[in-house]
């Protein structure tokens, strides 16, 4: 399943010294507006290092997300992501990280950006 979004809108709170949050505000390619966030780890200047999805349904999105730029429109292959992940149990399947992520670096891993291409090999 191939989304593409643009990202509009890049929110940033911070709640402890090291941990804060990131909402990305998105319209997709129907012109629907959606929003997602995840958990943020911050540096020694409270900027964010890295993210982690509060669900885990998003954790492709989220990932790219976090280095994307507002007005960057990324397109994001969801197939091989949905096909270890148990969606109506939000939940990942019985397989362990290892396992998930041995089995991803078997296969090409799709995400493209029509303005770049954000940190995954094509």
């Amino acid at each position: 399943m191939l989304k593409t979004f643009t990202l509009d809108k890049i929110v940033d709170e911070q709640f402890t010294e090291t941990e804060g949050r990131r909402t990305f505000y998105l319209t997709d390619e129907n012109g629907e507006q959606r929003v997602v966030w995840g958990s943020t780890l911050l540096d020694e200047k409270q900027q964010p290092v890295s993210i982690t999805a509060v669900r885990k349904r998003e954790h492709p999105l989220i990932q790219c997300l976090f280095d994307a730029k507002i007005k960057d429109i990324i397109n994001i292959e969801f197939t091989q992501y949905n096909a270890i992940f148990d969606r109506k149990a939000n939940q990942l399947n019985a397989q362990t990280i290892n396992d998930i992520a041995n089995e991803i670096q078997k296969k090409p891993y799709r995400v493209d950006s029509l303005i770049k291409t954000i940190g995954l090999p094509s």
